[in-house]
């Protein structure tokens, strides 16, 4: 009874307590929610111990945290360029917060003061474990001095930035972060790393309205793919609709890093074939369903047999069960690997399936090719089979249905049975200078027209340059 009125007075405020007979009804239908509708189960628990979290889920707004900064005029003669990035943690350095820190190391190495911001409220970062990781995928062992990690997220201490300090946002959330913050500052525009087409992250919505709005800030946009340029102006979205903005547009090709990815230099001692599937399950665009469907289409036309195969989940951090897949086949989860070890599994395995519903590639299509394996993805848009096989033959681009998938998975184990060499050129960039040094050397250009209110011309940049020596 203590324990109802406990209760009562925490969750049900002055309603009346229901009747025993009531309260069993109640149990039982809500183990039943449980069981058949886990979801609304969660939704309903939510509302009554985080009745915030539950209106924000309701209302269907991510509501991104205030940045905690404020604007110090003793730095005004100290300009910086703050990056956004949510959080720094090892379990999600996957290859989009790569690809941030690794733009932010190349923008430091030419001399401009750069910082690393978290935005996001989470377990504070090791900082030898970041810069380790940094140095481990950058390729570079030294720290430039002008490179820091600094974090927005304490509203008790906020961060001091400088008048003319500048923002690169890096996600959607964070472009809106920045629209609060531009109305007090000397430069009103933003740099904007974009790496997917991310309205497409949500059905028609707050959300899909509020992703699409970033688009039509005053930004300088960073791409990462030339296919998600394309796209993005191809759609019109905001400001892209102006052929001069667009023009303006920066683009780099992901560089895969040859050091890590690369094939097996002899074949793997057991023998064993291994498919691994890029599944994870709260990331839409990945296609989790599709990707189960055409998996268990291929094993039952004998694409895979069971003494021959094992099949692995990845990217989901081990948050899917065992799965069967028919005719003795059980889909097994992956335990999260660092960096290294991630490297080795794509090379001692021979297929990925990573489906991706997006105008982006998706690194693990990419970095399974570069380890001589052959990567299974869909096509969508300008992201063509024949733009892929441009980047490298170990790439099947199939349409994003279940025979377009089951029908590539099959093309895919005839490959290994026929023992093709998947050895084939791969053109994408080897290293991260190679890939970002141009950018880096661009953004460093306009960062100076920001600060200093004047023009400069981008085909000098021999005040912002990398020489082969770096």
């Amino acid at each position: 009874m203590l324990l109802l009125q406990g209760a009562k007075n925490n969750f049900l405020g002055d309603f009346p307590l229901p009747t025993p007979l009531a309260l069993l009804r109640k149990i039982r239908n809500h183990l039943y929610m449980l069981k058949n509708d886990p979801e609304k189960f969660g939704a309903n628990l939510l509302q009554l111990t985080n009745p915030l979290r539950f209106q924000e889920k309701l209302v269907d707004v991510m509501i991104a945290a205030p940045l905690h900064v404020r604007v110090d005029q003793a730095l005004r003669d100290v300009p910086t360029l703050n990056v956004l990035q949510p959080i720094l943690s090892p379990s999600i350095m996957t290859g989009g917060p790569n690809t941030v820190v690794n733009l932010a190391f190349w923008v430091a190495r030419l001399g401009i003061q750069v910082r690393i911001v978290t935005t996001k409220a989470a377990p504070e970062s090791d900082p030898n474990w970041f810069w380790r990781h940094l140095a481990l995928v950058t390729g570079e062992a030294e720290r430039p001095p002008t490179l820091s990690i600094v974090s927005a997220t304490d509203q008790s201490q906020p961060l001091a930035i400088g008048p003319r300090d500048v923002f690169l946002a890096t996600h959607w959330t964070t472009a809106q972060q920045v629209k609060t913050q531009l109305p007090k500052m000397e430069v009103k525009r933003f740099f904007y790393l974009i790496q997917d087409f991310e309205p497409g992250f949500y059905a028609w919505s707050s959300n899909y309205a509020l992703a699409m709005e970033t688009y039509s800030l005053d930004h300088v946009g960073v791409f990462n793919e030339r296919f998600l340029f394309d796209y993005l102006v191809a759609q019109g979205a905001g400001r892209y609709t102006n052929p001069e903005f667009a023009a303006k547009g920066l683009v780099f090709e992901p560089a895969i890093d040859r050091a890590n990815f690369h094939p097996l230099t002899e074949p793997r001692a057991d023998g064993k074939r291994r498919l691994l599937f890029y599944a994870r399950p709260g990331n839409p665009r990945n296609m989790l369903g599709l990707g189960l469907n055409a998996l268990r289409a291929a094993a039952a036309k004998s694409a895979f047999q069971q003494d021959e195969w094992e099949f692995l989940a990845i990217g989901g951090g081990g948050a899917l069960p065992p799965i069967p897949i028919g005719h003795g086949i059980v889909l097994k989860p992956a335990p999260w690997a660092d960096y290294a070890g991630y490297g080795r599994l794509l090379r001692e395995s021979d297929i990925l399936l990573c489906p991706m519903l997006s105008p982006h590639t998706s690194y693990p299509v990419l970095e399974m090719a570069a380890s001589g394996g052959i990567t299974v993805t869909n096509c969508f848009g300008n992201k063509t089979r024949a733009k892929l096989e441009e980047i490298s033959a170990n790439i099947i681009g199939a349409p994003a249905t279940e025979e377009g998938l089951t029908d590539a998975l099959i093309e895919a184990a005839i490959r290994v049975r026929s023992r093709v060499d998947t050895n084939s050129p791969f053109n994408l960039p080897v290293d991260w200078k190679s890939s970002l040094s141009n950018t880096a050397e661009q953004m460093a250009i306009i960062f100076r027209e920001f600060v200093e209110e004047q023009k400069f011309d981008l085909s000098d940049n021999k005040s912002f340059h990398f020489s082969h020596n770096d």
